[in-house]
């Protein structure tokens, strides 16, 4: 089925125009009269007293909003404080149970705590760097000691 192409819309409702002469019709050909309008469809809504109340009511604007006291913690803070200091005890065992697996070669590894400690303490990350620097020195002479044992046995 073939809608005529020369349909127009005028005011929300769809209106045709006879072709041409010179165009052929055929029997299969359809013209758009009119779109139907829709149902009429209403929504109801029901309101409580409180609501209609609510509703007479002025907005309130923002200066007139009343301000919130700050929170306080409870215990004056006494447990928030109790806590941090529980994480900085564990924080500064943490480094130095890393800076003495460190130095006596024990662990090759850090913890990030630890690593940040290193990173902004000049004093630390020298005791580190030297203590690496002694670890390499004794290993390489082991080295050396393991080598010229076997030189000499194979002499």
């Amino acid at each position: 089925m073939q809608i005529n192409s020369n349909a127009q819309q005028v005011n929300g409702t769809h209106t045709s125009q006879k072709p041409a002469p010179t165009q052929a019709t055929s029997a299969y050909q359809a013209e758009v009269v009119a779109a139907k309008p829709l149902p009429n469809i209403t929504d109801s809504v029901t309101l409580s007293a409180e609501a209609i109340t609510l509703s007479k009511q002025p907005a309130v604007t923002s200066k007139e909003a009343e301000v919130l006291p700050s929170p306080t913690l409870p215990n004056n803070g006494e447990k928030a404080e109790n806590y941090v200091e529980y994480r900085k005890a564990k924080a500064q065992y943490q480094i130095y149970s890393d800076m003495a697996g460190m130095a006596t070669g024990n662990s090759n590894s850090i913890s990030p705590v630890t690593a940040y400690y290193v990173s902004n303490n000049d004093e630390a990350r020298e005791a580190l760097v030297s203590s690496k620097a002694q670890q390499q020195q004794v290993s390489t002479m082991q080295t050396y000691v393991e080598t010229t044992q076997s030189i000499y046995e194979q002499a």
